[in-house]
């Protein structure tokens, strides 16, 4: 049995200017780190201003989850904590859980429940559940590759003001895990239309990046855009945002 605990202390660092949107949360930055059996990976960030604005924002996500060799389950918890001026301006919590089950080294399904709510984007609650597959494509090495993935899923949102809808999406993903030398890299986009209306859609990508700065130490960068076609109303289409910190793992 193999346990992995990895701990993120994360600096925040504003890329552009910080728009709201719809967020797709993507975790196959943190699936990097899993190792056999059961495992956990923790991070936690910071991002604070004084003078004009004070301002402080906290950010905590989590993986925990168990390994075998046909079963992969884990549990994501994420919360996202800001207050301005004394004031709380917005917060975001989430949950998700998935489970893979591998059909051959290359194919496996995937099943997920996500439940969510982020002040910021208006959204008092979104419920959803899936499944579909998942088929690495390309094959480099034990950790690198190239998968593709389709399924669909249930959305129940309930937004600021009593706004209520239920959907039935798909849910396609393109994930490339790379590695240059020592430093890791994962891409992945999603795109997550309505069946019976693709142009309502929601699009993300993102980059993250992992390089080894000392024993047991890396430097994490990450790279994150996100649209919604059809965003609430006094919401943003599009979320941009960028990431600095240091990780340390322990095995």
């Amino acid at each position: 049995m193999v346990r992995t605990l990895t701990l993120a202390a994360l600096c925040l660092l504003p890329f552009a200017r910080h728009l709201d949107a719809q967020v797709i949360r993507s975790y196959e930055s943190l699936d990097r780190d899993a190792g056999e059996a059961w495992y956990l990976t923790l991070g936690l960030g910071v991002d604070g201003q004084a003078g004009n604005t004070e301002q402080v924002e906290v950010d905590f996500s989590a993986a925990v989850g168990f390994r075998g060799e046909r079963h992969w389950i884990r549990l994501y918890p994420a919360y996202t904590y800001t207050r301005t001026n004394g004031e709380t301006s917005d917060f975001e919590r989430a949950a998700h859980l998935r489970h893979n089950y591998f059909l051959t080294d290359r194919t496996r399904t995937f099943a997920f429940m996500q439940l969510q709510a982020d002040r910021s984007l208006d959204l008092d609650r979104r419920f959803l559940v899936g499944g579909g597959l998942r088929r690495r494509l390309v094959q480099a090495g034990q950790e690198q590759g190239l998968d593709l993935g389709a399924g669909l899923m249930w959305e129940e949102e309930s937004i600021v003001g009593g706004i209520r809808e239920e959907q039935l999406r798909v849910t396609s993903m393109l994930v490339a895990s790379l590695a240059a030398g020592a430093v890791r890299v994962t891409l992945s986009g999603f795109f997550q239309p309505k069946v019976d209306e693709w142009g309502d859609h929601r699009v993300s990508s993102s980059a993250a990046a992992a390089v080894p700065i000392a024993a047991g130490w890396d430097l994490s960068l990450g790279l994150d855009w996100r649209r919604d076609s059809r965003p609430p109303a006094d919401v943003e289409a599009d979320d941009l945002d960028f990431t600095i910190g240091v990780r340390f793992a322990l095995n």
